[in-house]
C-alpha cells in the first residue's frame, strides 16, 4: 500500500493523525472509496482528498467492523485508522465534517477585501433562448451614475494586495460592451492588477472587441453556449439579429477566440430535443478550431430537468456523450475536486470573497440575482448584514446528506432553490471521471503541480 497522493494538507492540520484505542470497534469512513484503473487499485478518501496505490483490491463493506486487536495485527489496517480510511463505528462523520468547516472558514476567512466581482453590466439580450431562467425579467442596463460608482466601491473594497478577478455576466454582457470598457479602463488608470472571464454567446464578437477583450479588458477565459446542431442551435437561440445562419455565425466566432489563445469552456444545456445531436456538435466544431486543447466542453441538463426524476435519464446519457467527446480528443468539463475539501458551495455563500454586482448597483451572493433579496448596494456597501452573516454561517448537514460519500464536495448549503435529483449518482460519475484524471496525472510526475489544468474541475 503506497501513498499516491498526501491530501488536503488542511484537512489533515486540522482533524491530525488518529491512533488506535482499546475497546473501540471501527468500521469503513463513509467517505471511503475504492477505485480500479487499468487493472490497478485505489483507496480514496473523499474527505481528506488521500489517495494510496493499493497491492490487492480491498473489501470496503459498509458493514464489516474491525476490532482493535484486529487492526492492531495488520499493518495497513492501522495506517487506514491514522488517515480516517477506518473511523470508531458510532462516529458521525458529517458532523466531522461540519465542524472542519467551521474551523476551515475562520482560518480563511479574508478580512483584507475583496478579490472577485461578478457584474453584469446588463440583463438585455441579443438571444431569446427558449430555456433562460432570466425569462420575464426586466431588461435594466447600468446607468452613467451607478458605473461610477461601482468603480468607486470596487476600489474601496477591494483586496488592494491581490490582483482581482472580473466575471461578466448578463443577460448578454456584450450588449453593455462600454459598460466594460469604463470599468476595466478605471482599473487601468488606478494602477489596479486585474484579469476577467466572461460568459457570453459569442454572437456579437468581431475582431475589434477581440482584440479589447484580450488587451485591455485581459479576458482569459470564455463560457460560450452551444446548444446543438444548426437547426436546433438556431431555434433554441432565436437571434434578435438576422444571421443566415446563428450556429456558423458563433462557430466561426469561436475560432476567432481559439486563435487568439483565449481558454473556452463550451457549455452544453441538454434535454431530450437536442442531445442526440451534440456529438454532430463537437465534430463541427472540431473542423472550425486550431487549438483544441484550449477549448472544453461540459454537458448540463436543463435546471428542469436536474430537479426532475425524469432527469437521471439524459444524465445517464450525458456521461455516454462524455466519452464520446474524449473520443474526439476534446477536454471534458466535469464538476468535482479530488484534491481539497469543499468549505465553501459557490460563490453563494462566499459573500467575504466575492460579491455580485446588478445593473441597478444592488449587490448579490449569486449571478442569479432573482433569487434571494440583495445583500446592500455600492453606495453603501453590505447593509443586510442579517443575510450576509447567514451566507457565512455553516449549517448542519441535512439527514438525507448524512453518510453520503460525497458530502464533502457538495457541503451543507441549502440557500440555493436549484436541487438535483439523483445527486449520488452524478457525484459518483462525476469523481470517477476526475479521480481518473488525478491518477493518470501522478502516474506521469508524482510531484504534479497543484495547479495542473488537468485536475481542473467547475463549481456551479
Amino acid at each position: 500500500m503506497n501513498i499516491l497522493y498526501e491530501g488536503d494538507k488542511l484537512v489533515k492540520t486540522v482533524i491530525g493523525v488518529k491512533q488506535t484505542a482499546p475497546d473501540v470497534v471501527y468500521r469503513w469512513s463513509d467517505y471511503a472509496v475504492p477505485y480500479t484503473l487499468d487493472g490497478k487499485f485505489y483507496l480514496y478518501n473523499n474527505f481528506t482528498k488521500k489517495l494510496y496505490q493499493l497491492d490487492s483490491a480491498m473489501d470496503v463493506n459498509a458493514e464489516a467492523r474491525f476490532s482493535y486487536d484486529e487492526i492492531n495485527a495488520v499493518d495497513d489496517l492501522t495506517q487506514l485508522v491514522a488517515d480516517s480510511f477506518l473511523v470508531p463505528e458510532n462516529k458521525d462523520e458529517a458532523e466531522t465534517y461540519v465542524s472542519f468547516c467551521k474551523i476551515a472558514r475562520t482560518m480563511r476567512m479574508n478580512s483584507k477585501g475583496y478579490k472577485g466581482f461578478t457584474i453584469l453590466p446588463t440583463t438585455a439580450c441579443n438571444a431569446r433562448c427558449v430555456y433562460c431562467f432570466e425569462q420575464g425579467m426586466k431588461y435594466v442596463t447600468m446607468n452613467d451614475k451607478t458605473v461610477e460608482q461601482t468603480i468607486e466601491f470596487i476600489k474601496k473594497v477591494r483586496d488592494p494586495k491581490k490582483r482581482i478577478h472580473f466575471h461578466w455576466f448578463g443577460g448578454e454582457p456584450l450588449v453593455g460592451e462600454k459598460i466594460i470598457d469604463e470599468i476595466c479602463g478605471a482599473m487601468r488608470e488606478a494602477g489596479i492588477d486585474f484579469s476577467s472571464n466572461i460568459v457570453t454567446n459569442s454572437a456579437l464578437i468581431n475582431e475589434k472587441n477581440l482584440k479589447k477583450m484580450k488587451e485591455d479588458w485581459n479576458v482569459t477565459f470564455m463560457q460560450i453556449t452551444l446548444d446543438g446542431v444548426e437547426d436546433e442551435y438556431n431555434r433554441r437561440k432565436n437571434y434578435y439579429f438576422n444571421y443566415d445562419s446563428a450556429y456558423w455565425h458563433v462557430l466561426s466566432r469561436i475560432k476567432m477566440v481559439n486563435e487568439q489563445d483565449i481558454r473556452i469552456s463550451i457549455r452544453v444545456n441538454v434535454d431530450e430535443e437536442n442531445i442526440d445531436g451534440v456529438l454532430e456538435m463537437a465534430e463541427d466544431l472540431k473542423n472550425f478550431i486550431t487549438k483544441p486543447e484550449l477549448v472544453r466542453i461540459y454537458l448540463s441538463p436543463l435546471f428542469s430537468l436536474q430537479e426532475s426524476p425524469d432527469g437521471i435519464n439524459i444524465w445517464k446519457k450525458s456521461f455516454e456523450i462524455c466519452s464520446g467527446l474524449e473520443k474526439l480528443g476534446f477536454n471534458v468539463g466535469y464538476y468535482y475536486d479530488v484534491k481539497y475539501v469543499k468549505v465553501n458551495f459557490c460563490m453563494a455563500d462566499s459573500v467575504n470573497k466575492s460579491l455580485v454586482i446588478s445593473p441597478e448597483g444592488m449587490l448579490h451572493n449569486c449571478e442569479h440575482i432573482g433569487l434571494i433579496p440583495p445583500l446592500g448596494d455600492v453606495w453603501h456597501g453590505v447593509t443586510n448584514k442579517e443575510l450576509y452573516d447567514k451566507l457565512l454561517s455553516v449549517e448542519p448537514a441535512q439527514d438525507k446528506c448524512r453518510g453520503c460519500f460525497s458530502l464533502p464536495n457538495c457541503t451543507t448549503f441549502t440557500g440555493c432553490d436549484h436541487v438535483r435529483v439523483d445527486c449520488r449518482y452524478t457525484a459518483r460519475k462525476n469523481m470517477e471521471k476526475i479521480l481518473e484524471r488525478h491518477i493518470r496525472a501522478l502516474l506521469k510526475n508524482e510531484e504534479a503541480e497543484e495547479d495542473s489544468e488537468v485536475l481542473e474541475t467547475e463549481n456551479c
